[in-house]
């Protein structure tokens, strides 16, 4: 019973290591993901809010968006998805990123991403 809880543990420790070793890249990919699956919603929102400037304004402001926008959105939220992935600790962190994966992509299916 006791070699057989070890064996586990070990199973367990492998993944949850792997994961552990490329949280930040994980985090990344999620984060990425997410700002794909939702892109069109943020820009519909800033679309609605700039319609009534000239071309040019609208044109930079996209620009901007795209450009700059969500690329400090990537670096702003990446390090809060990577520490809340550290909250669920060796056990269940690959679990956790499995699932994970699998949400957003049944989250891109949905919006008709895939």
């Amino acid at each position: 019973m006791n070699e057989a809880l070890t064996l586990l543990k070990e199973l367990i420790a492998l993944p949850a290591s792997w994961v552990k070793s490329n949280l930040l890249a994980i985090a990344t990919a999620f984060t990425t993901a997410l700002l794909v699956i939702f892109g069109d919603n943020i820009n519909r929102a800033v679309k609605h809010r700039i319609s009534r400037y000239p071309f040019l304004v609208r044109t930079l402001a996209f620009v901007a968006l795209c450009s700059c926008g969500y690329g400090l959105l990537t670096v702003l939220i990446t390090p809060s998805v990577a520490q809340l992935l550290r909250y669920f600790g060796d056990q269940y962190i690959a679990l956790v990123v499995l699932a994970s994966f699998l949400a957003i992509g049944i989250l891109a299916e949905r919006k008709r991403y895939m």
